[in-house]
């Protein structure tokens, strides 16, 4: 299904953010700069008009299976946040666009928006009171956005859900004194609509013992909480439990109970993706020297500890490289994530705002950030590999993580290539491990612990190798833990070594690196945890890591179906023709001051002109009709300095310049109308200015 809204008036959706000293109350918008209505803020508003609806008897019984209730008991449909319309071909254009000036975002979003100002009045006054001057960002009326909404259960129909959008007439900041009047309708899925593959290789391929690669595309923010349970900060990576969660769901108890009865299922943490390649952990070992930085060709040149003399690094102060993510040829990657900003009304409908009464509050949430790509695999036998394709390829919309009834956590999740579970058997007797996840250990007594002997001890069982020990530790500690939703319990605590955590192995009689490389040790592997990534050590200590370069944009000025490109190189024209405007009268403004005589009144007299004539022939006709003579020859000297045409050929060439061939979209009339407005506004400061060194002297 579809949901659609119109903006009937100007819509404040409150970001929680501000812009510089500019803008005291913002949007919520992308990247890019384009706005969008979180859904988050659209689910509250329909839900409201559910309750009102209940109030007089119309659905009482079906509020909590629709929207779902706090504790158990999800919500039967979801909802993405509502964007504009054809909204990823303005993201497709503008991201092919090479002028990063040109599309910034306040650039693009103000293509969308504008500014109010507003002051509060003292009632005893009637003057604003001081200090509350403030303005605010509201998106125009007349925009349509449209967000895609899921029917996830086999419950009741949707007509509650139907009657309840269609109530909702306002949303958003201020809803009672003039903002956020929305159209809000729900209609039926499109039967053209085709179903996205998740599957990209063929179930012929699979083997005896395979590696099933898959990506996870975030279409939305997505919020993987931390064990602390803080719902302000988000891991940077998606945990193999929520792979294998999704996978459970789809198969359904029974299902599931079938896939882990056989050989033990082994789904890797989805980590960020540099393009094609899967990123792994960076090493805790790395280390730089203090305050070093990436050179000019975007490179960095490290020390690793493990394998570096003592007199290599002496006289220099070392410190953590902190490098989280690197794949195989040394690019490092960082995960963006964001934070949102929300708050819970209080029950008395009269009240719009989040009191901190009542249980409404204010409160902020964490996620990654949207338009990034994660990798990781499954280990799974043929049957059960043959079970995860059926159950993958039949889902429809996959959402994932925390709130993923509403706004976060819609994802593109492809099983993307198959191969054959192979080792490369080598013996060496040194090698570097690093811990690709956490890893949880029991010792001999069945407790949880963090001691590497626990973890050496399970490496000599893996290798059968009696000497072989963990030497030069480089380790960092994590918590498991987490919450139960369905049990409202939180999850036993527990400690476990932190993926990136490294040490260098050793064996006198050697050992086979095979048995270890991509494998798994510790305690439930099934959901990720215990990865292995084991190498030979390199020839020197030296490790150089390398920024990722960004493409290189193609100029798209002809390729343009979505008109964005347009209005923002006409509003660049615009900006142009303000300053060509300022820069000529700056070059031939008068200087004699017997000239000056009566400025403010030719000024006055010019802007009482501006407001009636609409061609600078007609103004400069009128002007020649003032019977005054000094007026008169002063108003002519005036708009003699500033000509329209002059202005808008010197405009055009610098866009010439810097953007190729630019066809300017001001009509002769528009073009005066733009002109006359700047040059206006610089002469009044300057008749305001003269006026003061006039008095001064």
């Amino acid at each position: 299904m579809k949901l659609t809204i119109k903006l009937l008036s100007d819509l404040c959706t409150y970001s929680g953010d501000t812009y510089n000293s500019v803008v005291d109350t913002d949007v919520v918008y992308d990247e890019n700069g384009i706005p969008y209505i979180p859904a988050k803020r659209i689910k509250g508003c329909i839900r409201e008009a559910a309750k009102e609806m209940a109030d007089f008897g119309i659905g009482t019984s079906q509020i909590d299976e629709i929207f779902g209730k706090e504790g158990n008991q999800n919500s039967a449909f979801s909802l993405s946040n509502a964007y504009i319309e054809n909204y990823s071909q303005v993201v497709e254009t503008l991201q092919k666009c090479k002028y990063t000036g040109l599309k910034s975002p306040q650039n693009v979003l103000n293509r969308y928006t504008y500014m109010r100002t507003q002051t509060a009045v003292d009632p005893e006054t009637g003057v604003a009171k001081d200090n509350s001057l403030r303005r605010i960002r509201v998106v125009k009326k007349g925009l349509t956005f449209t967000a895609e909404c899921n029917w996830t259960k086999r419950v009741s129909e949707p007509k509650i859900l139907e009657q309840a959008v269609s109530l909702v007439k306002h949303m958003g900041m201020a809803r009672t004194r003039g903002l956020g009047l929305v159209e809000m309708e729900l209609s039926g899925k499109d039967g053209n609509q085709q179903k996205n593959s998740h599957v990209l290789f063929k179930e012929n391929q699979l083997g005896e013992q395979n590696k099933i690669h898959y990506t996870i595309r975030l279409k939305s923010a997505m919020i993987c909480k931390s064990a602390q349970g803080n719902q302000a900060v988000t891991e940077d990576y998606i945990a193999g439990s929520k792979v294998l969660g999704l996978i459970a769901g789809a198969l359904k108890p029974e299902g599931y109970e079938k896939l882990m009865a056989v050989d033990e299922l082994i789904v890797s943490n989805a980590y960020i993706a540099n393009g094609k390649e899967r990123c792994v952990p960076g090493q805790i070992s790395l280390q730089k020297v203090k305050d070093q930085r990436y050179d000019e060709n975007g490179e960095m040149r490290i020390k690793d500890m493990l394998l570096t003399d003592p007199a290599e690094i002496k006289g220099k102060q070392m410190t953590p490289a902190n490098i989280r993510y690197m794949d195989q040829s040394g690019r490092s990657a960082d995960v963006e994530t964001e934070i949102s900003y929300h708050h819970q009304r209080p029950s008395d409908k009269s009240v719009g705002r989040a009191t901190g009464l009542d249980g409404s509050s204010f409160y902020q949430l964490a996620a990654i950030s949207p338009n990034q790509s994660f990798k990781g695999f499954i280990y799974a036998n043929k049957e059960q590999a043959q079970q995860i394709l059926q159950a993958v390829e039949a889902m429809d919309e996959v959402r994932m993580g925390y709130g993923r009834s509403s706004e976060f956590g819609a994802v593109d999740l492809t099983l993307d290539s198959v191969e054959p579970i192979k080792e490369e058997h080598k013996t060496v007797k040194k090698a570097v491990l690093t811990l690709g996840a956490d890893v949880l250990l029991y010792n001999d007594q069945g407790m949880l612990t963090t001691d590497i002997r626990v973890l050496e001890k399970n490496l000599r069982e893996m290798t059968g190798t009696e000497d072989l020990c963990l030497e030069k530790p480089y380790i960092q500690f994590s918590t498991i833990g987490g919450y139960n939703v369905t049990w409202q319990r939180r999850k036993p605590a527990a400690y476990a070594l932190a993926k990136g955590s490294s040490f260098l192995l050793e064996s006198d009689q050697g050992f086979d690196i095979g048995l270890l490389n991509e494998k798994f040790a510790g305690e439930r592997v099934f959901e990720g945890y215990g990865e292995l990534l084991v190498k030979e050590p390199a020839d020197t200590s030296d490790v150089i890591v390398k920024k990722i370069q960004e493409d290189e944009k193609t100029e798209t000025m002809q390729e343009d179906p979505t008109g964005i490109l347009r209005e923002l190189l006409q509003d660049e024209f615009e900006k142009q023709i303000k300053t060509a405007v300022r820069e000529t009268f700056e070059k031939r403004k008068p200087t004699d001051e017997k000239k000056l005589d009566g400025l403010n009144a030719a000024v006055a007299k010019l802007r009482v002109l501006f407001r009636t004539e609409h061609t600078y022939e007609n103004m400069e006709k009128e002007v020649a009709g003032i019977e005054k003579e000094s007026k008169n020859s002063l108003c002519k000297y005036l708009i003699d300095i500033v000509k329209p045409s002059e202005i808008g050929k010197l405009a055009q060439e610098r866009m010439g310049k810097v953007f190729g061939s630019f066809d300017n979209g001001l009509s002769e009339e528009q073009l005066f109308q733009k002109v006359y407005n700047d040059y206006l506004a610089e002469l009044k400061y300057f008749a305001k200015t003269h006026q003061k060194k006039g008095d001064g002297k």
